[in-house]
């Protein structure tokens, strides 16, 4: 086992004599000093952009009648939501704190937290998120600068080339396990998810619960993957998604238009190459045309396409226009506007008078509601069918008639039912109540 980091310092030799000033990091033989190994240097290194991730949802416990305790499976007692807290890892690939993690570790969170290697503790909340990749991107609430991680190249990796596994399993954050990559081109199926992960990377460096979400580093301290399955009846199998997998979906995790309702008239995407090892370029340009690279959106320089959608995710309806200046010198505006409400929203504030909106476990910890789906009721027009019913800004609407409302899409399927069908009785939750309104029809 104490051979591994001296084939990590053999692999590193050449490059950490060639490489010059300016340079990415790239970790270093230290003379007279066996201990300060390759592996130990890219954990250093590392480790500041490397998080631990509290994800709090609402789970079923059924409780004992007779007293406070939680029953186990007698099969008695009422069933009731109650807060848990999962666990996971994450690490930061944009210096204003967006960062990785899997879909699986923040689904249905009503709240998260993320823990630095510094023991800072900030909130986060969820940019965009990929159930069948199993991949997601939160931004960390603070206004300041991170530490990030380099992404690498998952195309060409080697069968036994090392690989360092950090994350928060069992709690336990910032913990470290090495290995090699065992296999590529895996898949596996997970609970939940009808898709299977496919072209998953195999490795024996130990994944454990809690470092679902936390990267998987190469040679070079750069991510090669994402930690995201083990394989529960074995040892030393885990698997880890590759990252270009993860940097194909960056214009879709980090779409305006899904994030802040603004649509941009530009669509970006990356050319990237490798040279030698480890030296990934990254080039950002207009996808499907043959413009030079994007260096800069509304003056933030763009070096990576993380870098360019995080500039994007700035820009507001007010802005008009956004300016991207080019390698050439040009300087180009797009136009900007706000994406209208969906079809099925204008709908039924025409025919209810109600304002809508799909109810996320996010807003619902923001306003401290009991329900996490159903339709937050936004706006209610004066004098309208939904304000006769005694309707009002801040209820969840959750049914009706006799049909539960967990999506818009439940909801457009009895819209054209309600003119004709005289009175409706609606179901709503108000201060964690719920209480009946009939909705009137003329």
């Amino acid at each position: 086992m104490r051979a591994k980091p001296f084939i990590l310092t053999a692999i590193l030799v050449l490059v950490s004599t060639v490489a010059g000033q300016g340079a990415p990091w790239r970790p270093h033989l230290v003379p007279n000093n066996l201990r300060d190994t390759i592996t130990v240097q890219i954990v250093r290194h590392c480790s500041p952009a490397i998080v631990s991730i509290t994800a709090k949802r609402l789970v079923m416990r059924q409780i004992n009648p007779f007293g406070n305790m939680f029953w186990g499976p007698i099969g008695i007692g009422p069933v009731v939501a109650v807060p848990a807290d999962f666990l996971g890892s994450g690490f930061i690939i944009q210096k204003d704190g967006y960062m990785v993690t899997n879909n699986h570790v923040v689904d249905q969170a009503r709240s998260i937290s993320v823990t630095l290697s510094d023991g800072r503790k900030f909130s986060a909340h969820l940019v965009g998120n990929d159930p069948e990749a199993d991949l997601a991107i939160l931004k960390i609430d603070a206004k300041q600068t991170f530490p990030t991680i380099p992404l690498g190249d998952s195309k060409d990796l080697m069968i036994g080339e090392p690989a360092i596994a950090v994350g928060n399993p069992f709690g336990y954050s910032q913990s470290v396990s090495s290995g090699i990559v065992s296999a590529i081109h895996r898949e596996i199926h997970e609970p939940n998810n009808p898709i299977p992960l496919k072209n998953l990377i195999q490795t024996d460096a130990a994944i454990n619960p809690g470092n679902s979400g936390g990267p998987l580093l190469n040679a070079y301290g750069q991510v090669i993957g994402i930690n995201t399955a083990i394989r529960g009846n074995a040892q030393n199998i885990g698997f880890a998604i590759g990252v270009n997998r993860l940097c194909e979906l960056i214009p879709k995790l980090m779409n305006p238009a899904h994030v802040n309702n603004v649509n941009i008239s530009l669509r970006l995407t990356a050319i990237r190459t490798m040279t030698g090892a480890a030296h990934v370029h990254e080039k950002v340009v207009v996808a499907g045309t043959k413009t030079p690279a994007v260096i800069a959106i509304d003056g933030q320089p763009t070096p990576t396409l993380v870098d360019a959608y995080a500039a994007l995710l700035k820009i507001t309806p007010a802005m008009k226009t956004v300016r991207v200046r080019f390698a050439d010198g040009v300087t180009r505006q797009y136009p900007v506007s706000r994406i209208p409400p969906s079809p099925v929203v204008l709908k039924a504030e025409k025919i209810m008078g109600a304002m809508l909106e799909q109810l996320t476990p996010a807003l619902a910890w923001k306003y401290q509601l009991g329900v996490q789906s159903s339709l937050l009721v936004r706006e209610i027009t004066p004098h309208s069918v939904a304000a006769n019913a005694g309707l009002r800004p801040g209820d969840v609407l959750v049914q009706l008639g006799p049909y539960p409302l967990h999506t818009l899409h439940n909801l457009g399927v009895l819209l054209p039912l309600l003119p004709h069908a005289g009175e409706v009785r609606a179901v709503v939750v108000r201060n964690n109540r719920p209480y009946r309104k009939y909705l009137r029809f003329p």
